[in-house]
């Protein structure tokens, strides 16, 4: 008896531990979601009123799920840069949820702005709902730098002008002591 009470103890270790050798371990689903591109662009400058010149732009954000189950309902939004607004911009669809190993593009079209120079963008997607915990696989930020109005002004070559009176002069006294 005691023989074979150690013999079925053996056996089950023995398979308890290949069954924890070779199974494949266990992994918690979950949705993880991040920035998988972001693009801006002119879609239209107005007239100037004054000094201040209105350029429009179109903002798409393409996020993925490379998670392994659906996520929650996700809102893009961007923060206003404008000093003063503290406005937050929504994105198209307002409220969308991804499939594992799903794309999504969110638009925002016409942002109009009348800044210059490098202006940074905060671009950001939390869950739509307050009553969801934000992870870092819910929530991310995207900080894109917009070059606006800082193009190199056109000049013309230095000291282009400076060889064609130089050339004149040297033709002028080339002419004058011919005539002599």
């Amino acid at each position: 008896m005691k023989k074979t009470a150690k013999g079925l103890l053996l056996y089950l270790m023995i398979t308890l531990g290949l069954f924890l050798c070779l199974s494949s371990s266990c992994t918690a689903e979950e949705a993880r979601i991040i920035f998988k591109d972001v693009t801006v662009e002119l879609t239209q400058t107005r007239a100037p009123v004054g000094t201040t010149t209105i350029r429009e732009y179109r903002i798409a954000a393409v996020v993925q799920n490379i998670g392994d189950t659906n996520s929650v309902n996700i809102t893009m939004s961007l923060k206003d840069p404008q000093p003063g607004l503290n406005a937050t911009l929504t994105f198209q669809p307002q409220s969308y949820f991804l499939e594992p190993d799903e794309e999504k593009t969110f638009i925002f079209e016409n942002w109009p702005t009348s800044l210059t120079g490098n202006v940074l963008l905060n671009i950001s997607f939390k869950p739509t709902s307050p009553n969801v915990l934000e992870t870092e696989y819910n929530h991310r930020s995207y900080f894109y730098t917009l070059q606006i109005g800082t193009e190199a002004p056109k000049t013309s070559t230095p000291g282009f002008e400076c060889l064609f009176v130089i050339i004149a002069i040297i033709a002028f006294v080339f002419i004058k002591q011919r005539r002599k």
